[in-house]
Order: C-alpha cells, then sequence, then structure tokens
C-alpha cells in the first residue's frame, strides 16, 4: 500500500484505480483474508452498504426466521464476504454506474466474462459464497483452509461445483445444477406425499377387507373414481387437520341443546364417515315415477307452484303458488297409476299470490303462509278458514317456517330486509332482525331451540342465537349471487342454494363469531341449472334434492359434489323443440316416511319420485 493510501477506508481504498498485476492482487488477497479472519473471529456483521451487502431472502432463512426470529446471521456475513472478494479483485469499473451494474449482476451470480477468464479460482470461490442456499455456503473457517487464500490443494469440496473446464459456461452450468438440484426436491416431496395416501388407502382397506361389493356398485364406482377420489383424501386431510386445531367457539353447545339430538346424533370416524357417504350415494342410481297430477292447462302461468309441505303425519300435501291458493292433496291419491286431473281435498283462498307454505309439525291442522303482499296468514287447514294474519311486513314476504321445538313460534322473511319472529299467542310479532339485504329464505334448526338461520339477496347467510339477537351468531359467505334457501342437514351442518347455480354445505363447528366465516364451506354441490328463479331445495338423511331450470329435479348426497341421477319433467315444444319449454322445477319436498319426494314445476305438474 502506497503513502497516500494510508489513512483510507476499505471504500476509499476500493474506489482508487489500482494496477491490475500479481504483485497488486497477492497484496489484495492479503487484505481480503485479513477482514475473513475478522469475520471468523467477530461473528458480526460488518456494516456495509444495504444496497449492494443485503443478503436476498431465501426461502430457508424465511423458516429460520420464523424458527429462531431473525435471518441466518452467520450466513449473510458469509454471502457479504462473497461481495467484497468480487469488489478487491475487480477494482477497474470506469464509472459508478458500472459498478452498480455489475454489483446487481452479481447479486444473479453472474461475473462479468472477463473476470472468470483472468480470476477462474477466485470466480469459483465468489460463486460458493454467493450460494443461493446458505446452508449450502462455506463458514469463514472454510474459506481460510481454501487453496486461494492458504495454498491448499483444494478450493472447496468437489461434490459442490465440479472443476471449471470451460470458464464462459460457468454460470449456466451453476443454473442448470439449481434447476436439478430443485427438481429432485420437488420429486421427493411429491413421493412423499403418495407415500401418505397409499398408507391411507392400505389403513382403511384392511379395517373393510371382508366387504363384498356387487358389480353393479363396482360400475358406478369406476365411473365416479375421480369425484370419490378427491373426496375421499380430503375427508382424510380434514381428520388430520381436526386432530392438529381445535375450534376456538366455546358456544358449540348451541347447536345441539334439544335433548333427543344429543342421543341421537354420536360421533363417527373419517373413514366410517365416508363408507356410510359412499354406501349411501351408490344405492340409488335413478329416479322412478311413483305418481302424478297434472293441472288443465299446464301452460298458465297462474298454476306455477312456489312451494310444497307435508303435514305432521305426512299423509297430506299443500300446494301454494301464483294461483292465489293453498291446495291440500291427499298423498295417497298421487300415488294412483293414472294422469287425470286430482281434486284436492281442501283449497284455501288467499287475497295476493302465494310464495311460501309451512306446515305445523306438532298442530295437525296449523298451517303458515306468506304472500307477495306481506301478510303471514295463519290457517286452518281442516275448516279451510284463516286463524290469524300479521301484516308488519311492508314488503314482499318470501318465507315462513315454524319452529321445530316450540311449535307456537314462527318466523318470516321478507324484502323490507327484516326477518320477524310470531307467536301463536301474539297478535304482534315477539321480535324483529334487521338485515342488511333482501331476506329470500328462513329456518329453524331441528335441533336447537335457539338457533334460525336466513340466506339474503346480499349472498350470505346468517345464523342468530334468538337469545342475543343483537349480532350474527355467524355469517357464512361463498355464494355469487342471492341466497335462495336454507335447510339444516343435522345439528352441525347448513345447506344452503343460490342463483348462483351451486349448492353449498356449511360446517357450522368451523365458524367464527368475528367476521365472515368463507372457510366454514366443506362441500360445492354442481349440475343442476339455477340463475334466476326459485328452484326448491329440501334435504333428508343426507340427501339433498333441488330443482332446475332446465325442468329436472336433482338428487344428491351431502359427501359427493356430483349429483346420484336427476329426472326430467317430459313436457315439450312441439314447434321450437324445446324440452322445457322454459319451464323450470319451483318446487321439491321428501316425504321421511319413504325415499320419496314430491316436486311441482312451473307449469303446474305435480310428480311423485322415488329413488331407486
Amino acid at each position: 500500500m502506497s503513502v497516500e493510501e494510508e489513512g483510507m477506508s476499505l471504500r476509499e481504498w476500493l474506489r482508487v484505480k489500482h494496477d491490475d498485476n500479481n504483485e497488486n492482487k497477492i497484496e489484495r488477497l492479503r487484505m481480503y483474508t485479513q477482514v475473513v479472519e475478522l469475520v471468523d473471529f467477530a461473528h458480526s456483521q460488518v456494516e456495509l452498504e444495504k444496497r449492494w451487502y443485503a443478503c436476498p431472502p431465501h426461502e430457508e432463512e424465511e423458516e429460520e426466521e420464523e424458527l429462531c426470529g431473525g435471518r441466518d446471521l452467520f450466513s449473510a456475513n458469509v454471502y457479504s464476504l462473497g461481495i467484497l472478494l468480487f469488489e478487491i479483485l475487480c477494482c477497474s469499473f470506469v464509472s459508478v454506474e458500472m459498478h452498480s451494474a455489475a454489483i446487481s449482476d452479481l447479486h444473479n451470480r453472474i461475473l462479468p466474462p472477463t473476470f472468470i477468464s483472468h480470476h477462474p479460482q477466485e470466480a469459483g470461490l465468489c460463486l460458493w459464497l454467493l450460494h443461493p442456499h446458505p446452508s449450502s455456503r462455506p463458514t469463514p473457517r472454510e474459506i481460510l483452509k481454501s487453496q486461494l487464500l492458504s495454498g491448499t490443494k483444494d478450493l472447496y469440496p468437489q461434490s459442490t461445483y465440479s472443476v471449471i473446464v470451460d470458464k464462459s459456461k460457468d454460470v449456466e452450468f451453476d443454473i442448470l445444477l439449481d434447476f436439478l438440484v430443485s427438481l429432485k426436491e420437488q420429486k421427493e416431496k411429491h413421493a412423499l406425499e403418495l407415500h401418505q395416501y397409499i398408507q391411507m388407502l392400505e389403513t382403511d382397506m384392511n379395517r373393510f377387507q371382508h366387504t363384498n361389493v356387487s358389480n353393479m356398485l363396482q360400475t358406478r364406482m369406476k365411473k365416479y373414481i375421480s369425484q370419490l377420489e378427491i373426496a375421499y383424501f380430503s375427508k382424510r386431510s380434514q381428520l388430520q387437520l381436526s386432530e392438529a386445531v381445535s375450534n376456538e367457539r366455546n358456544d358449540l353447545d348451541l347447536l345441539r341443546n334439544r335433548e333427543r339430538c344429543s342421543v341421537q346424533e354420536k360421533h363417527v370416524g373419517y373413514s366410517d364417515d365416508f363408507l356410510k357417504g359412499i354406501c349411501k350415494f351408490l344405492r340409488y342410481s335413478k329416479f322412478e315415477v311413483a305418481g302424478m297430477s297434472e293441472m288443465d292447462n299446464i301452460l298458465n302461468s297462474a298454476n306455477v307452484i312456489c312451494s310444497l309441505s307435508f303435514d305432521r303425519d305426512e299423509n297430506y300435501i299443500a300446494a301454494a303458488g301464483i294461483s292465489k291458493k293453498i291446495k291440500i292433496f291427499e298423498f295417497a291419491t298421487l300415488l294412483r297409476d293414472y294422469d287425470d286431473v286430482n281434486y284436492p281435498v281442501v283449497e284455501l283462498l288467499n287475497k295476493s299470490k302465494l310464495s311460501c307454505v309451512c306446515w305445523n309439525k306438532y298442530l295437525k291442522n296449523c298451517l303458515a303462509s306468506a304472500d307477495y303482499d306481506g301478510v303471514i296468514q295463519v290457517w286452518d287447514a281442516c275448516t279451510g278458514q284463516g286463524l290469524s294474519h300479521y301484516t308488519e311486513h311492508q314488503r314482499r314476504a318470501w318465507c315462513v317456517d315454524f319452529s321445530h321445538v316450540d311449535p307456537t313460534q314462527f318466523a318470516s322473511g321478507s324484502d323490507d330486509c327484516s326477518v320477524k319472529l310470531w307467536s301463536l299467542n301474539n297478535k304482534t310479532s315477539t321480535c324483529t332482525i334487521r338485515s342488511g339485504a333482501n331476506v329470500c329464505c328462513v329456518q329453524f334448526s331441528s335441533c336447537s331451540s335457539h338457533m334460525l338461520a336466513f340466506g339474503s339477496a346480499d349472498y350470505k347467510i346468517r345464523c342468530y342465537d334468538l337469545r342475543h339477537t343483537r349480532i350474527p351468531w355467524c355469517t357464512l359467505a361463498d355464494h355469487q349471487k342471492a341466497v335462495s334457501y336454507v335447510k339444516f342437514s343435522d345439528s352441525d351442518s347448513l345447506v344452503s342454494a343460490s342463483t348462483d347455480s351451486t349448492l353449498k354445505l356449511w360446517d357450522l363447528k368451523k365458524t367464527s363469531l368475528e367476521g365472515t366465516s368463507t372457510d366454514a364451506c366443506c362441500m360445492t354441490y354442481r349440475g343442476h341449472r339455477n340463475e334466476k328463479n326459485f328452484v326448491g331445495l329440501s334435504v333428508l338423511d343426507g340427501y339433498i334434492a333441488c330443482g332446475s331450470e332446465s325442468n329436472e329435479v336433482f338428487a344428491y348426497h351431502k359427501s359427493f359434489p356430483m349429483p346420484i341421477t336427476s329426472y326430467k319433467f317430459g313436457c315439450s315444444d312441439s314447434i321450437s323443440g324445446d324440452e322445457s319449454n322454459g319451464q323450470f322445477v319451483s318446487s321439491v319436498c321428501w316425504r321421511e316416511k319413504s325415499n320419496m319426494i314430491v316436486a311441482a314445476n312451473s307449469g303446474g305438474s305435480v310428480k311423485v319420485l322415488k329413488l331407486v
């Protein structure tokens, strides 16, 4: 070092141009060795310019940061030593801009060709120090023992870098090596996942190896093998996740605070649950017509049936719609083997078009309806007389539902953005829940005396604890359009329908009190078409039925996203050839005593369908 250079800082010395001869090179390497010795001794980060010397983050370092609270300072020091080695040996930059450009390329492990050709060993050491994997970088002690600084034979381990034969291709070889290492790690990860899947399959195969499956079931199983595979591994993943994460809610007892539910329902394992689901899914393959009833003029829009409901004993079924009438049919008459018009045993006349009808599950002759004028009416189904009517809704009422626990309590929802609770013993509503949008559907839980759910035009479902109606117990959001129906599948789950042509199953145990519970959706069902109209929704023992704007009835099982089967109402337009003729299935209702469903369409046709 010359007299003029004495007293200079390392940064100032690097900015001075030096002769690129062998003597100066030895002097520079001697200085570099002193720096490495200092780092090795102090084990601390040298304060260098942040823009050049900052080590870019890497996955390994991010993992260590999560575990230890910060980056590996030691490997960052080594990375900085790689930058410093390059600067000490490559001092002949014409301008600061060229210097900055070279440092920027160096962060991508790109060295100037002239540097590689003039300093092949030094280039190799630089690339080792700048290795993207922190664990692959040398320690300061290993740097000091390298051939370049100590005269030993090996510059770095042969397994890390091969001898540079074609120095101009060194960077390309290094990129290729990184690619191969990354590809190997990815394939090993996939192999591990595949091994875990095989272990899951073998475990469950050992449990059910003595089960015999018929040829027909095997054929249907092969047809849906892809969807069944997805559902199987999804349930297995849920099992592992549920073991690792516990629900934070401490009020889940609300979901089943009714004595008979806690006795009837019991927990089963995921493999048992999947076996039960697949057996129920494969049990049936089609709908058969068990009975029907036709209106006089099926093309009359006044025949649209909007709602169906069975009485307590399921001997009678009520049908209501645009005709302003509630027609009550004896169910047995619908099963007769002829196509003549069936006449109701009772007709209830309303002043306005009807949107919903619901039978009380305890009081045999008690029936409630909701209409387009917003009136909620309670009827005596035996005499056909109105018992009471409620006019607090300001706009059309879409829905009404009786409580499964308290036979005197019922609820309604309306376009006035409110849900109202009523009692047969009161002339006015007992409670009003305000919603931010039109309320399209409402239902009480059959397993809880305090749980109520409703769907709205803002694409959301809200569940309320009726003891605390100030805020929702949970808010469910995943639909892309208005929610037209909600039905409780059991104490812990809810099924919803929307005009986005999907049904969704929600796990209420995964909900939260604050915000929207988007993660609570555990299944989405597709196959039917529903973009505009109310097409009906009904659930029974895991089976889900809904209508479609293709004039079809679809059946699903809650365990799988694809339909079990569908049935198309057989009305066609002789001119256009359109089989649906613009009609759609407008209402469906399961009969709990059998695997039958009553479905009605917009032409007034009613059919009893049986799963076989």
